[in-house]
């Protein structure tokens, strides 16, 4: 039982990830400008490092 609730939670952290690449967010909007992000940049901070780490951890609780 336990390794399937650890399985379903690296599932979860995965389709997250993906999800949340096509949702869109505005992020700043001013008089003559929108700045415009994903989810995923949000999340991330834009930074190949952490969404590497949330990839991995998501695959290590799949594969334990």
């Amino acid at each position: 039982m336990h390794k399937k609730i650890l399985f379903l939670l690296g599932i979860a952290i995965l389709a997250i990830l993906l999800i949340s690449y096509f949702i869109p967010l505005t992020i700043d909007q001013g008089s003559n400008f929108v700045v415009k992000d994903s989810l995923l940049g949000v999340i991330i901070f834009h930074n190949p490092f952490i969404l590497g780490l949330y990839i991995l951890a998501g695959i290590a609780l799949i594969i334990r």
